[in-house]
């Protein structure tokens, strides 16, 4: 899905700069023929135009491929139901591209102050609505669970498809974000 969009996207962007081009060439006859615009000036400034396309696309293509800290800290709220922690700092943060499927995955490593640490592992540790009772064998960043004291899971019954699991480290300061959909 999220692959199909990106695409759109782009298509959407070539089109309509497209349109707007073909509005322009008769503009642009005129200017030509009244010499109030040089062949060589009409050259450049199709080259601008075109950069300026080529620029905006490849601008989405960067964000699509390299999210920012908000993106990851979108998929944190997702996961814990929370805003994320004014601390936050990202230690790690890595993403695939959404497939043709709309299968992706997320990780993050997120220091927070150890108030903030301590508030989060109790919010969570008496919501409901996640599971404390499940035996991860490692972290998909490459963690291994012996640095991890608490980890949580929750599960969305419409979605079962979906992956939401937070880890906490040994170091009070750490956690491990983890969403992944397949």
């Amino acid at each position: 899905m999220g692959m199909i969009f990106f695409f759109m996207v782009l298509f959407t962007i070539f089109i309509l700069g497209g349109l707007l081009y073909l509005l322009y060439i008769p503009f642009k006859i005129w200017l030509v023929r009244t010499e109030r615009l040089s062949f060589e000036k009409s050259r450049r400034i199709n080259k601008i135009y075109f950069g300026i396309l080529t620029a905006i696309v490849l601008a989405i293509t960067y964000i699509g491929i390299f999210p920012d800290e908000s993106f990851y800290a979108d998929e944190f709220k997702r996961v814990t139901l929370r805003k994320l922690p004014d601390s936050a700092d990202f230690i790690s943060k890595s993403a695939s591209y959404p497939d043709f499927h709309g299968e992706y995955w997320s990780r993050s490593e997120i220091e927070l102050s150890r108030p903030e640490y301590n508030k989060l592992l109790m919010e969570l540790y008496k919501d409901e609505r996640f599971n404390k009772n499940f035996q991860r064998l490692s972290f998909e960043g490459g963690k291994n669970t012996k640095d991890i004291t608490y980890q949580f899971l929750r599960e969305i019954e419409e979605e079962s498809d979906l992956y939401l699991y937070i880890g906490f480290s040994k170091n009070k300061k750490t956690i491990y974000v983890d969403l992944s959909r397949s």
